[in-house]
């Protein structure tokens, strides 16, 4: 069972706010048009011009309500306001006595269309004139300081509840904003400290072995022109040097098992010292294959550090003083699955909980054991992180 809590926290209460302020916002001209036959001094004809302005007006005034709570501005919001404006003034003195409330529409369009000051200008000139305009429109006088009442409360109501809805719409938007900031931040310590690790590795790895290319050039001359000679013949030419070559070169590949230094054996000083380059470059590709893996093992396990400001992140963006206090000589690089989700689980409880105003998350070190202390008030969750 969701309760009152999680509901205000999860994400259908920012998808029904615009839907609740437009349905608010539509309620009180429709009502004014269905209760049009019904006020003392109005007639049919007093109706059905209600019937049609509200019907001319009411789409404009709608959409600026839509927009305004989805915390955007409309296209043309101004031409649409003049228009709205045009309709509900030019009808006043053929729609009845109790028109004038459709002013409230009007002044909460004002608000979310036109810059300030003139929004406040035009809204508060409305409420003014509301009543003195229903009085020259034979209201009785008694009813006439009510609808100027109405007026201005109701106007302010429908913007209290457009401009919550935009405010969940912010909301949302920057708590999806500080998700994707974290995933680039990871994404760019990862891209660092592979750049610093494997890709000097790697680097090292192609220049030792552009070196040996360039020994084996320089050491072994280029084949004859004729193509229809072996590899074997075109070697020919070098003598005792060449056969020897192509007897270690031919010894590296009946036997893989061997070692460079036992194929290239019989190249002698030089064929020794390739030997020893070759052993070098397989060591070291081997060996930056190795911290690869470790690497990719340790990315796919959650970063404490990073655990810890997401922690902080979305408690600042829930309101909440969040404090990080961490050791001098750092943290670990990784954090294990139940440390992690107990952490989650504290900031969870936090988040659902009322009236907590400050938080401090606090690193520690405690002969040899690093734990987690999620203090909030007068409350302290301990967490153990295992090595």
């Amino acid at each position: 069972m969701v309760t009152v809590a999680e509901f205000w926290r999860s994400d259908r209460v920012v998808r029904l706010a615009p839907v609740v302020a437009v349905a608010c916002s539509a309620l009180l001209p429709v009502l004014q048009v269905v209760l049009a036959f019904s006020y003392a001094g109005n007639d049919t004809g007093t109706g059905l011009w209600s019937i049609a302005a509200t019907a001319a007006y009411l789409p404009l005034h709608l959409r600026h309500i839509w927009y305004a709570a989805h915390a955007a501005r409309p296209p043309a919001a101004r031409w649409t306001f003049m228009s709205m404006a045009v309709i509900i003034v030019a009808v006043t003195p053929l729609a009845g006595n109790m028109w004038p409330r459709a002013y409230a529409g009007l002044a909460v369009s004002a608000m979310l269309v036109l810059p300030a000051p003139w929004s406040y200008l035009v809204f508060v000139t409305l409420a003014a004139v509301a009543a003195p305009v229903a009085l020259m429109l034979e209201l009785p006088w008694q009813s006439a300081p009510w609808l100027g009442f109405s007026v201005m409360c109701g106007g302010g109501a429908l913007l209290l509840l457009v401009w919550l809805a935009a405010a969940l719409t912010r909301l949302q938007a920057a708590r999806e904003a500080l998700a994707q900031q974290a995933v680039a931040q990871e994404r760019r310590r990862i891209d660092d400290d592979l750049r610093h690790t494997l890709g000097r590795a790697l680097e090292s790895i192609a220049a030792r072995g552009e070196r040996v290319t360039a020994r084996l050039a320089r050491d072994v001359p280029a084949e004859p022109a004729d193509s229809g000679r072996t590899s074997a013949g075109g070697l020919s030419g070098l003598g005792d040097s060449g056969r020897t070559l192509v007897d270690g070169l031919s010894g590296v590949a009946k036997n893989s098992a061997r070692t460079p230094a036992d194929g290239l054996s019989g190249l002698g000083g030089s064929g020794r010292t390739l030997a020893e380059e070759l052993s070098g470059l397989a060591d070291d590709s081997r060996s930056t294959l190795a911290e690869a893996r470790r690497r990719v093992r340790g990315y796919r396990q959650p970063s404490l550090r990073a655990e810890l400001e997401t922690a902080a992140t979305l408690l600042s963006a829930a309101g909440v003083d969040t404090r990080l206090e961490l050791p001098r000589l750092g943290v670990p690089e990784t954090i294990p699955q139940r440390s992690r989700d107990a952490l989650r689980a504290a900031v969870t409880r936090l988040l659902r909980a009322d009236g907590v105003g400050a938080c401090t998350i606090a690193v520690t070190v405690v002969n040899g054991r690093v734990l987690l202390e999620v203090r909030a008030d007068d409350a302290t969750e301990t967490i153990e992180v295992p090595a």
